[in-house]
């Protein structure tokens, strides 16, 4: 997809995260309740909680997918590496490699 760029989430992506975020959960048949969206909004705005978020912006600054992931111990390799919790790209970008660019740009 010509023109994605995957950045920080910020404040502003609410209203378009939250269209993203009910689209990863309905993939997963689980039924986001608004106290857990706000929770894990809260997280994601919280700079001193672990879970951090990506996302990747398209045309017309139109966000199409979604990372949240964290730094995790290993024990075995003395350092904290790299968890992804949840990656989603909505349907009209899929097979663009919009979920490549995601996972490339967290392994950076």
């Amino acid at each position: 997809m010509a023109g994605i760029t995957i950045r920080p989430i910020i404040e502003a992506d609410k209203p378009q995260w939250e269209k993203l975020y009910h689209g990863y959960a309905d993939h997963y048949q689980v039924t986001l309740t608004e106290t857990g969206l706000n929770c894990t909004w809260g997280w994601l705005m919280d700079r001193g909680h672990p879970l951090q978020g990506l996302v990747a912006e398209g045309e017309g600054g139109r966000l199409v997918a979604l990372a949240h992931f964290r730094a995790m111990p290993s024990p075995l390799r003395g350092m904290d590496i790299g968890f992804l919790d949840d990656l989603f790209v909505d349907p009209s970008a899929r097979g663009q490699r919009v979920g490549g660019q995601m996972l490339k740009q967290l392994q950076g």
